[in-house]
């Protein structure tokens, strides 16, 4: 019993790593993969999507699937003397991220302050819009302004 639950877990993490770059043939991609049929597959789909890591779009031939985002923020924050990197940090970002192990909290900190410090001391922006989504595989950050760019700075 124990293989078998271990083999599930594999085939689920497979589907959750390849999902993005295949939405609308994972289920054929992890068949051949495991050597199991599309109905097998589909059990597993399925519990991914009760699960609430993956969600099904359109129906049939259409269908396609897509890891589910269950954290996502955008914020926009007017870029003035008053704006601090590490008050929106703090306030906004960490606890998006708080699960993360320390090395790489580390790393997003020094990453995110660096950014938005940028675009408040450089960018003669008036506003800066950060985004944060989080799936059951990855959590991403974007930071833009509105400002003139790098290159015209040169």
């Amino acid at each position: 019993m124990a293989k078998a639950r271990q083999r599930g877990e594999q085939i689920r993490q497979f589907i959750l790593t390849k999902i993005e770059q295949h939405p609308n043939n994972v289920a054929t991609l992890t068949a051949q993969e495991f050597g199991i049929t599309r109905q097998a597959v589909n059990k597993h789909i399925q519990r991914l999507v009760e699960q609430k890591a993956i969600e099904m779009k359109g129906s049939t031939k259409n269908k396609s699937y897509h890891l589910h985002s269950f954290v996502e923020l955008t914020k926009t924050y007017p870029i003035t003397t008053k704006l601090e990197e590490d008050i929106v940090w703090e306030s906004d970002i960490k606890p998006l991220v708080f699960e993360l192990p320390s090395n790489v909290k580390d790393i997003w900190v020094y990453g995110f302050t660096e950014m938005l410090n940028n675009a408040i001391n450089h960018s003669s922006g008036r506003e800066v819009v950060i985004q944060v989504e989080k799936t059951v595989t990855s959590t991403q950050m974007t930071i833009c302004d509105d400002g003139e760019g790098i290159f015209r700075k040169i």
